[in-house]
C-alpha cells in the first residue's frame, strides 16, 4: 500500500554504509540530506568525523552531493567547508532539484543513493527519482517546526515497513 514511502534500507548512522558497501550495490553516488541526517539543524559545518567520512567515500571513487530544502546559506555554509556540491531549496519530495543535482555532478539516479532522516522528503523523493534510498535515524531528537508534524507519521510508516522486512527478510527491494 505504502511501499513508495519504504526506503531500500532504514540503517541508524550514515556511518554504517561504508564506500564497500556502496560500491557493492553498484552505485557511484551518494546524495546527502543535511538536517538531522548528518548533523543537528544548529550544526553550522561538519565535524571531523564526518569530513574523513566524506574523504573515505571520494578516495574510494564515490561522488559526494547535498540535496536539501533548506535556504541557500544552509547549504553553502555545510558544503563549502568539504568541497561538495549542493542544490538548496530542493523541493523534495518533488524530483526537479534531484534532477538538477545529478545533472551537474554526472550522475545517473539508478547508480545512485539518497540518504535522509525524513520518508516524507528523503524517501520519497529517491524512490520517485529512481535511486536507492536510505532512511537514516535522526542524529537529534530536535527537529525544526516544520519537520516534528510530521514525524508520528512517519513512525506509522515504519512500522509497517519493519513489518514487511520482517514478513520479507531483510529489507525492502
Amino acid at each position: 500500500m505504502l511501499k513508495f514511502l519504504y526506503p531500500h534500507e532504514y540503517i541508524s548512522s550514515v556511518f554504517e554504509m561504508t564506500a564497500d558497501k556502496i560500491k557493492a550495490l553498484d552505485i557511484d553516488t551518494v546524495v546527502f540530506d543535511i538536517d538531522n541526517t548528518l548533523v543537528p539543524y544548529w550544526i553550522k559545518v561538519p565535524d571531523e568525523r564526518l569530513k574523513a567520512y566524506f574523504s573515505s567515500l571520494n578516495q574510494a571513487g564515490i561522488k559526494t552531493a547535498v540535496l536539501s530544502n533548506s535556504k541557500e546559506e544552509r547549504s553553502k555554509v555545510f558544503c563549502a567547508s568539504v568541497n561538495m556540491p549542493y542544490i538548496y531549496r530542493a523541493g523534495k519530495p518533488g524530483i526537479k532539484g534531484f534532477k538538477r543535482l545529478m545533472d551537474k555532478i554526472g550522475s545517473e539516479p539508478k547508480r545512485s543513493m539518497i540518504m535522509g532522516d525524513q520518508i516524507f522528503t528523503d524517501v520519497w523523493c529517491g524512490n520517485r527519482a529512481g535511486a536507492y534510498s536510505v532512511l537514516v535515524k535522526q542524529v537529534s531528537p530536535k527537529d525544526e517546526l516544520i519537520t516534528a508534524p510530521k514525524r508520528p507519521f512517519e513512525k506509522i510508516v515504519i512500522k509497517m515497513y519493519m513489518r514487511y522486512c520482517k514478513k520479507h527478510g531483510g529489507h525492502y527491494e
